[in-house]
C-alpha cells in the first residue's frame, strides 16, 4: 500500500483512516459519522470483503484497485443530495481523464465508463436530521490495478498499460470536489454533468426495485432524475440502475456490481 500512505495526503491526513482489508469502508465510515467525525473524513481499504453495489449487489473490491469512503456533512435539503453524487462524478471524470489520459464519460446516476465498460461506480448512504442532510457518506471504487473480473467492466492497467498512484487519484479528486460542496447552493451542478454524460442518447434498459423497462435516454431533468422515452410516453426515473444498449442487443445480465 505504499501509494496510500497517509502522509501522501499533506493537509488531509489526519482525516485519512486507511486499512489493509475491510468487510466494507461503508460500514467503517457509517460508525465514525455516527461518533461525529469532521468532515471530509475518508476511509480507504485495500481490499473489500464485504463491499457492496446499488440495489444491494456485491461490488467485488480485489488488490490493486481504490476503494473508499467520504463523510460529508453538506449543508442541504434531502432532496438535493443528488447534487454531492453529481458533483463527485463529474469529479471524478475529469480527474481520470486529466490524471490518466483516459476518454472517461458518466453514466447516469454513478458510473464512469471509457468505451462502454465501467472504470468505477459510487454509492451514497444518508442520515437526515428532519429534512436537511445530517451526513451523506459516498463511496467509491476505481478499478486501477485490480482485475475487475468482469467483461463489462475495465481498469486503468488494462486500458493504459500503467499503474497508476492511488493517491494521486484520491488526491486530485478531492481537490475538485471540496470547494465545489462549499459552494453547492450557489453553482449549478448539471451543466458541467451533462458535458461529461454518456447516457443522453443512448439505448437504455433501467431496473428499479419495482421492476424494468427499457427507452432511450433524452435528458436528465433539473432535479437530477432521468428522462427516458418508451413506447408507452416519457418516464423519469429518480432511482435505479441504467444500463446502455446497443442496437439489437438484449436485456443485460444482471451479475454482481463492480
Amino acid at each position: 500500500m505504499h501509494d496510500l500512505a497517509p502522509e501522501l495526503f499533506g493537509a488531509r491526513k489526519e482525516r485519512v483512516h486507511l486499512f489493509p482489508e475491510l468487510s466494507s469502508t461503508m460500514d467503517t465510515a457509517r460508525r465514525l459519522a455516527v461518533q461525529g467525525c469532521a468532515d471530509g473524513t475518508v476511509v480507504i481499504a485495500a481490499r473489500q470483503t464485504g463491499g457492496r453495489g446499488r440495489l444491494d449487489r456485491k461490488w467485488i473490491s480485489g488488490p490493486g484497485g481504490l476503494y473508499f469512503t467520504l463523510v460529508l456533512r453538506p449543508r442541504i435539503p434531502a432532496e438535493q443530495a443528488w447534487k454531492v453524487l453529481f458533483c463527485a462524478g463529474a469529479g471524478l471524470c475529469e480527474a481520470l481523464m486529466e490524471k490518466c489520459g483516459v476518454p472517461a464519460r458518466v453514466k447516469w446516476p454513478n458510473d464512469i465508463l471509457v468505451s462502454g465498460r465501467k472504470l468505477s461506480g459510487m454509492l451514497t448512504e444518508m442520515t437526515l436530521d428532519g429534512d436537511r442532510v445530517k451526513y451523506l457518506n459516498l463511496g467509491v471504487g476505481v478499478n486501477v490495478a485490480n482485475d475487475p473480473g468482469e467483461e463489462r467492466a475495465i481498469s486503468l492497467l488494462d486500458l493504459t498499460g500503467k499503474v497508476f498512484s492511488r493517491s494521486m487519484i484520491l488526491t486530485a479528486f478531492l481537490d475538485d470536489l471540496e470547494p465545489r460542496l462549499a459552494a453547492l447552493g450557489d453553482t449549478p451542478v448539471l451543466p458541467r454533468w451533462k458535458a461529461l454524460c454518456g447516457t443522453i442518447g443512448q439505448m437504455v434498459s433501467i431496473q428499479t426495485l419495482r421492476g424494468s423497462f427499457e427507452g432511450t435516454a433524452v435528458d436528465v431533468a433539473e432535479d437530477g432524475s432521468l428522462v427516458v422515452q418508451t413506447a408507452g410516453g416519457e418516464v423519469r426515473v429518480s432511482c435505479g440502475d441504467c444500463f446502455h444498449r446497443a442496437a439489437g442487443e438484449g436485456p443485460p445480465e444482471i451479475r454482481e456490481e463492480r
